[in-house]
């Protein structure tokens, strides 16, 4: 039986299957498929090609309609074919399938937390419609969550195309929702028309070329902030380029520029977190934050974050909530005594029922702490920064690369960084890591001279410590 499970956030629906879980493309060539429809003349373009004219036809785009699921006679001038949200979330998803169908006998979906049980009965009668064997669902903050932290406050941060969620997971026998904050009309169109509208500005200021006289140049100017964006997260300014009219113009766009023009929104971010620890009475309590890669790939989040009291920050991976939902359902499904489609409001921790702190191996009192990691005759230096151990990859992270392609590795394969006084390895979801032949599941502490193998048959790493911190 193949599983399939798909992501449920209009910023990039993405869908995984496989052991280990390996992301699909979904969108063509593109292993995310936002939340955009646009009604033609006689079709509906969704996804990637209808975000790809948002700003060309301004009054005809329809992007709200997996954010309000529901069955409500749409308003919007051009929608006279489509009926309501429900409809146009249909066409979306059943786009989606196309592409995938033929790799599933059964699907399983993880959905925003602020769906109620209207909404998911929406989705199970688009499934229906469309044949797709659907047959469970579970929130996106349950299912990526596969690593307990004793003694914090959990907090899940995610955004969305109109709003940012902040969900608190109780730790327990099984992980479960406590409760939530949105910031609604404040997420990722909100953060990018900020962006985009002070750029704008700078161009007319440094140029007199004004983006916005021309709806290609304004569509031109939203399909290079993304690029822009990632650039930043390694460089501190890069230049943005437009041709226009048989002219190139261009500006300097700054990270600290970028990362001010959303201030306010991260403000709001740290504000409803210290509610809900407020709410919760957990103000004195230790909280870790964890992010999706939609959030912590916002230039600035890390730092504006960082005021919040005795915070840790944990990082998601891409897809981390589809390929966390196919590490556990096998025991979602055995635990449950629903014939049918099942809605699960808790999850079991990866290797059993009880909250477990990472693995942390005997230490001698004479044995040092590591501070590099070595592969072959180079030895990559240990920040608080994560080191990705995997193939070569292009999102401008931190990577040691794995030379060997027969090692089965792939990117984001696992990570390594100094987290406080402790060297932490966190294996990724569906990614197989040994230290010392012990197969990693989650993260464990690591000491000097301990042997990381990745993938089969594998590719050998060791931890060693350096007199000199700052060696290579």
């Amino acid at each position: 039986m193949s599983l399939l499970a798909i992501e449920l956030n209009d910023t990039g629906i993405m869908a995984a299957t496989g052991e280990p879980a390996v992301l699909l493309e979904i969108d063509d060539a593109h292993r995310q498929s936002p939340g955009f429809a646009l009604p033609e003349k006689n079709s509906l373009l969704v996804g990637r090609a209808a975000a790809g004219k948002a700003h060309l036809f301004p009054r005809q785009i329809l992007n709200r309609f997996w954010d309000q699921l529901n069955a409500e006679p749409l308003e919007t001038p051009g929608a006279r074919n489509l009926q309501n949200n429900a409809e146009v979330a249909y066409h979306h998803l059943a786009r989606i399938w196309e592409h995938v169908q033929q790799r599933c006998t059964e699907a399983v979906v993880t959905v925003p937390s602020f769906y109620d049980r209207q909404q998911l009965g929406l989705i199970l009668g688009m499934a229906q419609e469309m044949a797709m064997p659907l047959t469970g669902f579970l929130p996106q903050a349950l299912a990526a969550s596969a690593t307990a932290y004793p003694g914090k406050m959990l907090l899940h941060l995610d955004i969305h195309l109109h709003r940012t969620e902040i969900v608190y997971l109780k730790q327990a026998q099984q992980l479960t929702i406590a409760d939530s904050q949105s910031a609604s009309d404040k997420g990722l169109i909100y953060l990018y028309r900020q962006w985009v509208e002070a750029i704008a500005k700078e161009f007319v200021r440094t140029t007199r070329f004004d983006p916005f006289h021309q709806a290609a140049s304004e569509q031109d100017l939203y399909n290079r902030l993304p690029q822009v964006l990632a650039q930043l997260q390694e460089h501190p300014a890069v230049k943005l380029e437009i041709s226009s009219g048989g002219a190139l113009h261009s500006v300097a766009v700054t990270r600290d520029w970028i990362v001010d023009q959303a201030r306010s929104f991260y403000e709001e971010t740290v504000r409803l977190i210290e509610s809900l620890r407020k709410m919760h009475g957990k103000s004195d309590q230790p909280v870790v934050l964890q992010l999706t890669h939609r959030f912590s790939r916002l230039p600035g989040c890390r730092q504006a974050l960082a005021a919040v009291k005795d915070c840790q920050i944990a990082e998601l991976n891409p897809g981390a909530g589809a390929c966390g939902i196919l590490a556990i359902w096998d025991r979602l499904r055995d635990d449950s005594h629903n014939s049918g489609v099942s809605f699960f409001t808790s999850r079991p921790w990866q290797a059993d029922d009880s909250v477990k702190t990472p693995a942390r191996p005997a230490k001698r009192p004479d044995q040092k702490r590591p501070t590099h990691v070595l592969y072959g005759s180079i030895a990559y230096p240990l920040t608080d920064r994560r080191l990705i151990v995997g193939m070569k990859n292009d999102d401008g992270r931190n990577v040691l690369q794995i030379a060997d392609s027969n090692a089965g590795a792939v990117p984001g394969y696992c990570a390594i960084w100094l987290d406080g006084d402790d060297v932490v390895l966190e294996s990724y979801s569906g990614r197989t890591t040994f230290v010392d032949e012990t197969r990693v599941i989650g993260r464990m502490v690591l000491n000097c001279g301990q042997i990381i193998r990745i993938g089969i048959p594998g590719e050998q790493l060791q931890m060693i410590a350096c007199l000199n911190r700052h060696e290579t």
